[in-house]
């Protein structure tokens, strides 16, 4: 069994943010998503606040956060 510094639950938002900064502070990272990367904005049709973005649908910005995610190894 592997030892990790950071376990997150959960591949929304919050819990992808949360594994890029570990990843990126070296940490040995462990992500786990029960259903799909993303979390609830897979359920957004429309996304208009999101800095960076004048409006994203919620299936493209989970997309983009889970590449990402990727590449830091999540």
């Amino acid at each position: 069994m592997a030892d990790f510094d950071v376990i997150i639950i959960g591949g929304g938002p919050a819990g992808l943010t949360a594994g890029l900064y570990a990843a990126r502070a070296n940490m040995n990272v462990v992500l786990f998503e029960a259903k799909d990367t993303g979390g609830e904005i897979l359920n957004t049709e429309l996304i208009e606040d999101y800095p960076g973005f004048e409006s994203i649908t919620g299936a493209e910005l989970a997309t983009k956060m889970a590449e990402h995610a990727r590449k830091f190894g999540l």
